[in-house]
């Protein structure tokens, strides 16, 4: 690694948009380490039992910028030390931009003041924003893997499990509006930001690992010097929870026309 490198990796994205494989397959390879979703309260990052000690050893949390910034501060640098010498990366979902407004965000305020992105520009964190396009198959892939309670699966078999399903276009709305809401959000607030890759999703898979073009690209985000790329990313033992959407939800080409309507709304709001 270099001077340039970013002192971690954060990806931004929705839930069922690849972020599982790409952080298996950063952990897979010699130089990060991935520790999935690090802002869930319960999750293997232990962010809930670390904020309570950060709260509890301050004698009070009144939830001021500041106070926020010096416990985001501390939360990664412990995970930052857990993983050393590998780089960190974590993943962080559009739900939790505002889920905790207004400590990530005051209520109503621009993309450019959102608290959380804000502290990732002025700590120079390397984003990694991960989009789906087609939220016609984020949707499907979500309701099929709440349907199989399989959420992500190295079992081929699994993910050939026959069901079918039939989604609600109130259900639909609720689930891919918010989605690109966030995704302008983000485009917004990080506009300009030197270190952000934009990747899509499944575009970037190639197999069981990361694409090279997008390999190299984000190999020059961390900061490696040419010819490097392949030491990045090892194999991630995932799959993909329902490879044919269309034969699994019954009023697929529904769901996708209301997805092209939801999307020309926001684009013209």
């Amino acid at each position: 690694m270099s001077d340039t490198t970013p002192p971690f990796l954060v990806t931004i994205a929705t839930q069922r948009s690849g972020t599982k494989f790409l952080g298996t397959a950063f952990s897979a390879g010699a130089l990060v380490r991935s520790r999935g979703e690090a802002f869930q309260p319960g999750g293997p990052a232990r962010f809930g039992a670390f904020f309570a000690e950060f709260a509890a050893q301050r004698g009070s949390f009144g939830f001021e910028s500041g106070e926020v910034v010096a416990m985001l501060d501390a939360f990664v640098a412990r995970l930052s030390a857990e993983v050393a010498p590998a780089l960190l990366h974590i993943d962080l979902m559009y739900n939790n931009l505002g889920a905790f407004s207004p400590v990530w965000s005051l209520p109503g305020a621009a993309p450019r003041t959102n608290l959380l992105l804000t502290w990732l520009r002025h700590r120079g964190a390397g984003v990694i924003h991960l989009v789906r396009p087609d939220l016609a198959e984020c949707l499907a892939s979500h309701v099929i893997a709440e349907s199989r309670g399989v959420y992500h699966t190295g079992n081929a078999e699994e993910a050939a499990r026959d069901i079918s399903v039939t989604i609600g276009a109130e259900q639909a709305t609720a689930y891919m509006l918010p989605i690109l809401r966030a995704r302008r959000f983000v485009r917004e607030a990080l506009a300009g930001y030197p270190r952000m890759v934009e990747l899509t999703y499944p575009s970037f898979i190639d197999g069981q690992t990361v694409a090279a073009e997008t390999a190299t690209r984000l190999a020059r985000l961390v900061g490696l010097p040419p010819g490097s790329a392949a030491n990045l990313f090892g194999a991630s033992p995932l799959r993909q929870t329902a490879p044919d959407k269309r034969g699994i939800v019954t009023n697929f080409d529904d769901i996708a026309r209301l997805a092209r309507l939801l999307e020309q709304d926001v684009a013209a709001a």
